[in-house]
C-alpha cells in the first residue's frame, strides 16, 4: 500500500459490522477519509481475530498459489448453456441434484480440492488489463501495473542522493490511464520528495484523446451540514430515492413521485443540476471530460494543486513506444501545440489501465453458460441471442420505470467488447438449480464493505438453500436482463457489463437483506432510517437474525 493511497470509504463505513475499525488519528483523515495503510491493518487483524472451529481465517487461507481452473465433475441439472424456456421442462421431468453437484478445483499445477460448494470470490481486481500497446517489446524501461505501484513506489522514487548507483535513478515516469487509479499515482509521483526539485524527475500523465477519462471527482466535504462527508451525504435512503434505481423496495411511493412524475423529476432534475455546479465551482472545473468514465474522492486537500504544479497531462492517443521513450498523436481536433506527435524520454511506465472483467477459472463457454462476462467474440451465438431477446423486452420496462433514463447526456459511446454479467442477484447463475457456486464482488460499487456483508449472507442462505421463495427459472432471467437494461441506460457505458453499481450501494444490500427477511439494518425510526448515513454499525445484529430466523 503506497504512503499517498487514501481511502474511497470513510470511518463508520469502511469496516464490517462485527469488528469496529479504530479510527485513525484525526490528523490523518481528510474529512473522514484516510490513508489506505490504516485499511490494511484492520484487515490483517480481522482474519486473526475470528476463529471458528479452532482455526483462525488466516489459518485457512493458502497463501501465494495460484487456481488454475475449476472444474464441474457431476451433472448439474442443466448445462451451462441451457436456456429459460427449455429449463423450465427440465424442471417438471428433474428433480434437485443439489446434493450432487461436485467441483474440482486445481491449484499450483498439482494440487487438488473437491466440494460440493463453490463460492468465487475473485471480484473485478484480480486480473491486470495491460494494452498491447506498439513497439512494447523494444521498450527497455521499467514497466508495471498500478496493482505493483506500492510495492514498488519507494525504489522508484528515490531521490539521487538515495540511491547506490545515480545513473539507476527513474527520472522520467509516464502513467497511461484516465480513472482514478492514474490520478493517485499521478499524484504519489507529484508529491514524492525528489519531484519537487526542478528538473529533477519529470512526470507525464497520459488520457487517451477518445476514452472517457479522466474520471469525475466529488469533494469530500459535504454539501450539508448533516453529514461529515461527501459519502455519508450520498449513502443514505433519502438521496437514494433521487436515483433512478432499480433495487429499492421500500419508500416506493417516494421513487414513484420523484421518479414516475413530471414534477418529481423537474425537481430531481434541478436538484442534480445545482451539484453538478456545486462541484465544479468548488474544483474550478468548466470542462466536460470525465462524465461517463466514473468517479472518485478528491481525497487530498492539495490533489489539483499538486497534478497542475508538477504533472504534464496529455490528452492524446498513443502511437507507439521505443527503447527509452513513448511517442504521442497529434490530437484530431487540431489543438493548439498539439498539431504534431510528441516524443517523451520514459524511463518508468506505469499502466493504470484497470481490471480484466473475464474469468480466469472458466473457459468462455462455461464461463458465459454461468452468467460471467466473455469476449463477445467467444460468446455462444445461441445465448446471445436468448440474452437478446430478454434484454430487449425488458428496455421498454426501464424506461416506463424511469422515464428521465430516455434521454441521456451527450456522451462518446464505446462498443463493447465484452457480454454483461448475467448473474441472479449479481451473484448466481440463473439457470442453475444446484444451489452449488456462487460469485462473489462481480460488481463496482462506492463501498465494497457494505455489499461484502449483504452479499455474504445472502450467499450463505442460496448455497445452503434456505431461500425458499426463488422465482422460476425463466423469472430470475427476466429480472437478469432487466438489471442488465437498467444498468447499460443509468450508467452510460459503463453499464454495459451489467455490473456496475457505484451509486446503489444501499438500496442493493436493502434488497438482499429483504429478500432474506431481514429488518435489525433499520432500528432508527422512520426519519433516521430516511435520512441517516448507513454505517456498518447498523448491520449489527443482521447476524443474529439470520440465525433466529433460520434456527440455526
Amino acid at each position: 500500500m503506497y504512503a499517498d493511497f487514501y481511502t474511497q470509504t470513510p470511518v463508520k463505513m469502511a469496516e464490517f459490522s462485527d469488528r469496529p475499525m479504530t479510527p485513525p488519528p484525526a490528523e490523518e483523515q481528510y474529512h473522514g477519509f484516510f490513508p489506505g495503510r490504516y485499511t490494511t491493518a484492520y484487515l490483517e487483524a480481522y482474519i486473526d481475530n475470528h476463529t471458528y472451529a479452532g482455526q483462525t481465517i488466516r489459518d485457512r487461507i493458502i497463501f501465494s498459489s495460484t487456481v488454475d481452473r475449476v472444474v464441474k465433475t457431476s451433472p448439474s441439472s442443466s448445462s451451462p448453456s441451457t436456456t429459460g424456456k427449455e429449463k423450465e421442462e427440465e424442471e417438471e421431468e428433474e428433480s434437485s441434484s443439489s446434493s450432487a453437484a461436485q467441483w474440482t478445483i486445481t491449484y499450483n499445477t498439482t494440487h487438488q480440492i473437491q466440494t460440493s460448494k463453490l463460492i468465487d470470490a475473485t471480484g473485478m481486481t484480480s486480473q491486470p488489463q495491460i494494452p498491447n500497446l506498439p513497439g512494447s517489446s523494444a521498450f527497455q524501461g521499467k514497466t508495471l501495473h498500478h496493482k505493483s505501484f506500492g510495492q514498488q513506489q519507494q525504489p522508484l522514487l528515490l531521490k539521487e542522493e538515495e540511491e547506490e548507483d545515480p545513473s539507476s535513478v527513474r527520472r522520467h515516469i509516464c502513467i497511461v490511464g484516465g480513472a482514478k487509479s492514474a490520478a493517485d499515482v499521478a499524484y504519489a509521483c507529484a508529491k514524492a520528495p525528489a519531484a519537487a526539485a526542478a528538473g529533477r524527475r519529470e512526470i507525464h500523465w497520459v488520457i487517451r484523446e477518445h476514452g472517457n477519462g479522466p474520471c469525475a471527482f466529488f469533494a469530500a466535504p459535504a454539501m450539508s451540514e448533516r453529514y461529515a462527508n461527501s459519502n455519508e451525504g450520498f449513502y443514505n435512503r433519502f438521496l437514494a430515492a433521487f436515483l433512478p434505481n432499480r433495487f429499492a423496495t421500500r419508500w416506493g411511493w417516494l421513487k414513484w413521485v420523484l421518479q414516475g412524475t413530471g414534477l418529481g423529476r423537474w425537481y430531481v432534475q434541478r436538484l442534480w443540476d445545482g451539484f453538478d455546479k456545486g462541484l465544479r465551482a468548488f474544483h474550478d472545473y468548466q470542462r466536460e471530460e470525465g462524465k461517463e468514465m466514473g468517479s472518485g474522492v478528491a481525497n487530498h486537500p492539495d490533489f489539483l494543486s499538486i497534478i497542475a504544479k508538477n504533472v504534464h497531462v496529455h490528452r492524446r492517443n498513443i502511437s507507439h513506444l521505443s527503447e527509452d521513450s513513448i511517442t504521442l498523436e497529434p490530437r484530431s481536433d487540431g489543438s493548439s501545440g498539439a498539431e504534431k506527435p510528441l516524443t517523451i524520454p520514459v524511463d518508468v511506465l506505469v499502466y493504470c489501465t484497470g481490471w480484466s472483467a473475464n474469468s480466469a477459472l472458466f473457459p468462455p463457454h462455461e464461463a458465459g453458460g454461468m452468467g460471467l462476462s466473455v469476449p463477445l467474440k467467444d460468446a455462444d451465438p445461441q445465448t446471445q441471442a436468448h440474452w437478446q431477446q430478454l434484454e430487449d423486452a425488458a428496455d421498454p420496462l426501464i424506461l416506463a420505470q424511469f422515464p428521465m433514463l430516455k434521454y441521456p447526456p451527450a456522451y462518446r459511446k464505446l462498443e463493447p467488447t465484452e457480454t454483461p454479467f448475467r448473474l441472479y442477484k449479481a451473484m448466481a447463475p440463473p439457470a442453475d438449480d444446484t444451489h452449488s457456486i456462487v460469485f462473489l464482488g462481480k460488481m463496482v460499487v462506492g463501498n465494497n464493505f457494505r455489499t461484502a456483508e449483504a452479499q455474504a449472507l445472502w450467499a450463505v442462505a442460496y448455497l445452503d438453500g434456505r431461500i425458499r421463495d426463488l422465482p422460476t427459472c425463466m423469472r430470475r432471467e427476466q429480472e437478469v436482463a432487466e438489471t442488465v437494461a437498467w444498468d447499460r441506460r443509468r450508467y452510460l457505458n459503463k453499464g454495459e457489463l451489467g455490473s456496475w453499481f457505484y451509486y446503489d450501494v444501499v438500496d442493493y444490500a436493502d434488497m438482499l437483506y429483504e429478500h432474506l427477511g431481514l429488518w435489525s439494518h433499520r432500528q432508527k425510526g422512520f426519519v433516521g432510517n430516511l435520512m441517516e448515513p448507513c454505517f456498518a454499525a447498523d448491520l449489527r445484529a443482521m447476524g443474529d437474525e439470520y440465525k433466529q430466523k433460520y434456527r440455526i
